[in-house]
């Protein structure tokens, strides 16, 4: 039998949401680039402008990546903290 303590599973834990939300933020840089403006800009911008499917779709990626890195910095800061339980 194989013992893990939960020092090593957070360990892992931290490690996989770390690199997720590297993936995310260099998703994040590229619509920056993209549109040379922060997500801010972009969505005050898109409410205002012609209807573009292609930009819609991107607005619609962009947020979604936003909330998804949300999500890992939460997950990260909980893992941190030790609070997370090992069934």
């Amino acid at each position: 039998m194989i013992t893990i303590n939960k020092q090593d599973v957070g360990n892992w834990l931290l490690l996989e949401y770390l690199s997720d939300l590297y993936t995310v933020r260099e998703k994040l840089h590229l619509f920056e680039q993209k549109y040379k403006q922060p997500w801010e800009t972009f969505e005050a911008n898109i409410a205002s402008g012609k209807e573009d499917f292609s930009i819609w779709d991107d607005y619609i990626e962009w947020k979604a990546y936003i909330k998804t890195g949300e999500e890992l910095s939460s997950k990260i800061d909980e893992v941190r903290h030790g609070n997370f339980k090992v069934a």
